[in-house]
């Protein structure tokens, strides 16, 4: 997405850099550099972080830079590096609607709410499940409601590793009843590879593991012909991914960029994400 229009950036989230000065930059109080930098490298190293964050929502990010003299400024970054200064502040942000009643996790089949790095809005969502194949929208069969149910607990305690585990197990088991190309499979293996990206972040590390699982998820989804709604979710996903390692690991980003490049393919939306890629392996092969 290019930033044509500022106005057309969500209100939320707004993320808020600090930039001490000795040279501690953090972002919405996460520390991302240590003491002994100028300010002005440590706020380029605290917008390279933003520009994951942008690019795993899939598009440009608020953000708040504040001096170490209390001079704050509204921007927009994108993914790509683009930045935008705004000559007004950050709109407030609208009114969380009344949250209506969650049907039990085991009643349905899709991954627990907030498991997705580029997640459809609400009323976005519903319309893509009651636009999906029925087998694809299907619920779990009742034999594993206690399995989904014992993963969407970890889940929501925040325990992404158990989670991680709960559905490979789950996976496992599904692919021996059903196949792995099976709609309940493939969904399952799709929530596990949403985990564990959601963990690499967390943790800031894992990256490689975390694209390696995200390019099977995404090519096993187009074998098994499952929704391209989701499955461009999961490829948005491991381009941010593969981003992050780049930035860690040039070499290893370099041996999985010629499959990375051939599931963006030639999609408008991807256009960016393409360019960005081939960036990346130019600065590499300057070196």
């Amino acid at each position: 997405m290019t930033i044509t229009d500022p106005d057309t950036v969500p209100a939320t989230p707004v993320y808020t850099i600090t930039v001490s000065s000795t040279g501690v930059a953090a972002v919405n109080g996460e520390r991302v550099t240590e003491p002994g930098l100028d300010t002005t490298e440590a706020r380029v190293r605290a917008l390279a972080e933003v520009r994951i964050k942008a690019a795993f929502h899939g598009r440009p990010v608020r953000v708040l830079a504040k001096e170490a003299d209390g001079t704050a400024w509204p921007l927009i970054v994108d993914a790509d590096g683009d930045v935008v200064t705004l000559d007004r502040p950050h709109p407030m942000p609208p009114a969380p609607a009344p949250v209506p009643a969650q049907a039990p996790p085991a009643a349905h089949g899709s991954p627990p709410a907030g498991s997705s790095f580029v997640p459809l809005a609400p009323e976005e969502a519903r319309r893509a499940m009651a636009t999906a194949p029925p087998e694809w929208a299907a619920p779990l069969p009742p034999q594993y409601a206690s399995a989904w149910a014992e993963l969407v607990a970890h889940e929501r305690a925040g325990r992404l590793a158990e989670a991680i585990a709960a559905a490979a197990q789950l996976e496992t088991a599904l692919a021996d009843a059903f196949g792995p190309l099976a709609p309940p499979t493939v969904n399952m293996m799709t929530t596990r590879s949403t985990f564990t990206a959601r963990r690499a972040v967390e943790e800031m590390e894992d990256w490689a593991p975390a694209v390696e699982l995200l390019v099977e998820t995404a090519q096993r989804r187009r074998e098994a012909g499952a929704p391209e709604d989701e499955t461009q979710r999961v490829i948005s996903n491991m381009h941010a991914a593969w981003a992050r390692l780049a930035l860690e690991d040039p070499e290893g980003a370099r041996e999985t960029a010629e499959t990375v490049l051939a599931l963006l393919g030639d999609r408008p939306q991807n256009k960016r994400r393409v360019e960005a890629v081939f960036r990346l392996l130019e600065r590499g092969a300057a070196k």
